[in-house]
């Protein structure tokens, strides 16, 4: 599947609830939009974050970012106010996604939490 980079639509989504791009000082700061690029080139493409293109930043600097947006819910206000504004999701290829299973337990011999729940 081809990663296309967000369009200026999808932009005007998303940017109002990325937190304020701090001020110049020192070294150049990577911008919000081209890190939101680099993000969904790994959850488009589920590569691992160290091959993240040089041109959406560093891939401690993306990952980072991801990381600050999903723990503070930014994730879930984007997806909301998209579903509110009437986006067409079909700009959207859903149909290509991966999932980082690092982070998901596997126990030996007991019985999932689902099963558990339905008995």
């Amino acid at each position: 599947m081809a990663f296309r980079e967000i369009d200026d639509e999808l932009w005007a989504i998303i940017e109002p609830h990325l937190p304020p791009q701090k001020p110049h000082v020192g070294r150049p700061r990577t911008d919000h939009r081209t890190m939101f690029n680099g993000i969904l080139y790994v959850l488009t493409t589920g590569c691992t974050w160290s091959d993240v293109p040089r041109q959406y930043g560093t891939k401690s600097t993306v990952h980072r970012f991801h990381l600050y947006l999903a723990e503070h819910s930014i994730y879930q206000d984007i997806f909301l106010d998209l579903l509110r504004s009437g986006y067409e999701i079909r700009k959207i290829d859903l149909t290509h996604c991966s999932t980082d299973t690092k982070d998901i337990p596997a126990k030996k011999g007991d019985r999932p939490v689902m099963m558990a729940i339905r008995k």
